[in-house]
């Protein structure tokens, strides 16, 4: 009976003796961990997408919900018969200006060498002209040195008149000649003046093959921005990861900006932390973490605080709290921490979930 006793009193003292230890070592976990369970499971990439620039009818949806996609991959294609409508009677502008600007600077060359050469022409036949009456100015001089001889000689008797008459009719001639090759050349240098001013109607082409030019440029530029709304008909994936929200059906007419999709990286996966501020002292950037998720009982994962807001989840709220009017309730505040996962399987967890997490203090 006392050897019972003994025996009884002896197995209490060990199981006093480990509930004092496991008691010790779960106060000491609690004082040195910042515990809650104010934990989501969120990404970084978890985006809605959306056609950004084009509206209408859905006309193919080629991705489902759960469904695996790779970046660029197409999700979705809008009917994109008016783009395609719009963008050949552009092309058309184009074509008929194109057409317009070639004829135009084969114009514009033509005239430019014809009237060149008749500027050549009409140039060469002025300066024969001009040369024409220098050679009878020299000879004009000559013969009024000689009518001057012969006045001085007729009029001492040594000539008859009839010799310096000649000579007199002839200086004459040859001034009336002068006088009509300096009309003639008077006149090319006008036929020079008029081909002068059909050159600057050939500028004027230029201006008018210039604006032409410059239409054109503003139609590629249309043609450009129609082209990439025509590829922008069809709604690509910004990231590699699976589609967890389909938000239209095929057939529905959507506008712009509006979420046909949701998409995320799972590799991006990172767990928010909604912390009280009474457990924040010790938390810093870097220590380790333990994380455990509701829907995988017994799997645990680790991280480390990647980084601690400056700002409480409070002031983030749709409708923030108003304490203006004098009614308050003290509640802790929490502060949201970002916690990166260094192990542990991510295929495993969903955006979304929920579990608990023990952030080491130092």
């Amino acid at each position: 009976m006392k050897g019972r006793k003994l025996v009884g009193l002896g197995v209490l003292a060990v199981l006093l003796v480990v509930s004092i230890v496991l008691g010790g070592r779960w106060v000491h976990y609690r004082l040195t961990h910042a515990i809650t369970n104010a934990v989501f499971v969120e990404s970084d990439t978890f985006t809605k997408v959306a056609f950004k620039r084009v509206a209408g009818r859905i006309e193919e949806l080629y991705r489902e919900e759960g469904d695996r996609v790779r970046k660029g991959e197409p999700l979705a294609k809008l009917e994109d018969q008016d783009y395609r409508l719009k963008l050949r009677e552009l092309r058309n502008q184009i074509g008929r200006l194109d057409k317009e600007i070639e004829a135009l600077i084969l114009k514009a060359k033509f005239l430019r060498e014809e009237i060149g050469k008749s500027i050549e022409v009409v140039e060469k036949e002025a300066r024969a002209i001009q040369e024409k009456i220098e050679s009878l100015r020299v000879k004009v001089g000559l013969l009024e040195k000689d009518r001057e001889r012969f006045r001085k000689l007729f009029s001492k008797g040594v000539v008859p008149s009839r010799k310096f008459e000649d000579v007199d009719t002839a200086l004459r001639s040859l001034k009336r000649e002068i006088e009509s090759l300096k009309a003639k050349r008077s006149a090319v240098l006008a036929r020079k003046g008029v081909l002068r001013a059909k050159l600057k109607q050939v500028g004027e082409i230029d201006k008018r093959i210039e604006a032409l030019k410059r239409q054109k440029r503003a139609l590629k530029s249309k043609e450009e921005d129609l082209e990439n709304l025509l590829q922008e008909t069809v709604l690509r994936s910004p990231v590699e990861g699976y589609v967890v929200k389909r938000f239209v059906s095929e057939g529905e007419v959507v506008r712009q900006g509006q979420f046909i999709y949701a998409v995320y990286d799972p590799t991006d996966l990172y767990i928010l932390v909604l912390l009280e501020e009474t457990k924040l002292r010790g938390v810093r950037e870097g220590n380790d973490v333990i994380i455990s998720i509701d829907a995988l009982p017994g799997v645990k994962y680790r991280g480390k605080v990647k980084e601690i807001n400056r700002a409480t989840a409070a002031k983030f709220a749709v409708i923030p709290r108003d304490i203006t009017a004098g009614e308050f309730t003290k509640v802790a505040q929490r502060i949201p921490i970002k916690v990166e996962i260094t192990e542990g399987d991510k295929s495993l967890l969903r955006v979304g979930m929920g579990g608990e997490v023990a952030i080491e203090k130092r």
